[in-house]
């Protein structure tokens, strides 16, 4: 049995789900892509995790409360040789391809976490509408030449929602906004996977929980009205933004309509994030009113800064919605101001 996380293989059944044990939950796919629906297994089969190399975990399916998929290491690949025996100057051909390992940190009923390799596993999700879905969590990634994130997508969060999170998996943030109202809303994207958590309402004006984000650092996003704020650094090279301008035009998408708000380049990491709102102008299949949806988001690139070659590695929302034809999405504002959050106590506080 292969020891190996990974890609998502996500197609409808033709056939009936085998019966087992199904929970409500949701998956979070590395494209930006949602589900909702009953979660089952495979009866007789469980999540396995191999740890360190030396211990395997056995994870009973109804006591995980969420599983983590990220990223252990990501590459930008190109084909190459020496260009003669004893010389290191190389000479490389070809469209550049990613290469990818992946982890998963496994959330139990009692806030027990633990972080390994899985197994195969499979999984089936059965929505409210439609068929039955397939989710294959598999191994490294190898993409062609030339593929970028949607065609290595793969299940980067799994939540049951009949199991609620405790308060030490929980944080509480701050915003000292003078333009926060009752209405606003909170949505935060983690570096790296890009995990999507929606804020709750703490009972404190200006103050909301999310899930702990583990360690890693937060995109924050607040929505107020037809208004919306993202926590953002100022461009500091605009080599980036042009790279990004220029890499965006060649990608399919079914947003027509792409807006570049702001790039950031991660140096330790050769990543570089943008901020896009995409809109639907075009024609779509929904019915009524409203039918283009708009979709905030938050990409990962891989960069090589030899080659200054990207590759789009990933995407998360933060906010999206649908509207009337002919209407413009909500402007967006970029502010420094809540990029980074200070802790106090035990809140974590952004604003002015």
């Amino acid at each position: 049995m292969r020891n190996i996380i990974g890609v998502l293989l996500l197609a409808a059944l033709s056939t009936t789900v085998l019966a087992g044990p199904r929970r409500p939950g949701k998956v979070q796919f590395s494209n930006g892509d949602t589900l909702e629906g009953q979660i089952s297994m495979t009866p007789g089969e469980d999540f396995r995790l191999h740890i360190d190399g030396t211990q395997i975990r056995v994870l009973d399916f109804e006591r995980l409360r969420e599983l983590r998929i990220s990223a252990a290491e990501e590459k930008m690949v190109q084909k190459w040789r020496f260009l003669e025996a004893g010389q290191t100057k190389k000479q490389v051909w070809g469209q550049p391809y990613l290469t990818r390992s992946l982890q998963g940190t496994a959330v139990l009923s009692d806030g027990e976490k633990i972080t390994g390799h899985l197994y195969t596993t499979v999984l089936y999700l059965e929505p409210d509408e439609g068929k039955a879905r397939k989710v294959i969590i598999l191994a490294k990634q190898r993409g062609k030449e030339g593929e970028a994130a949607d065609a290595l997508a793969y299940p980067t969060l799994i939540t049951f929602t009949d199991t609620a999170a405790k308060a030490e998996d929980t944080i509480r943030l701050r915003l000292t906004l003078p333009d926060v109202t009752e209405q606003t809303e909170l949505a935060a994207v983690t570096w790296g996977a890009l995990f999507t958590f929606e804020g709750k309402k703490a009972g404190v004006p200006g103050e909301f929980t999310l899930a702990s984000p583990l360690g890693r650092d937060l995109i924050l996003g607040i929505k107020t009205g037809d208004s919306i704020v993202v926590g953002w650094p100022k461009d500091v090279d605009p080599k980036f933004r042009t790279i990004i301008e220029t890499n965006i035009v060649n990608s399919e998408d079914f947003y027509d309509d792409r807006k570049l708000l702001g790039v950031y380049y991660d140096a330790p990491n050769t990543d570089i994030y943008s901020v896009f709102m995409l809109h639907r102008q075009g024609k779509t299949t929904m019915d009524g009113k409203k039918t283009q949806p708009w979709r905030l988001v938050i990409q990962r690139w891989k960069y090589d800064p030899e080659t200054t070659r990207v590759l789009l590695s990933g995407r998360g929302y933060l906010f999206r919605g649908i509207l009337e034809k002919g209407v413009a999405p909500p402007p967006v504002t970029l502010s420094d101001k809540l990029w980074k959050p200070k802790k106090q106590g035990d809140v974590w506080v952004m604003g002015y």
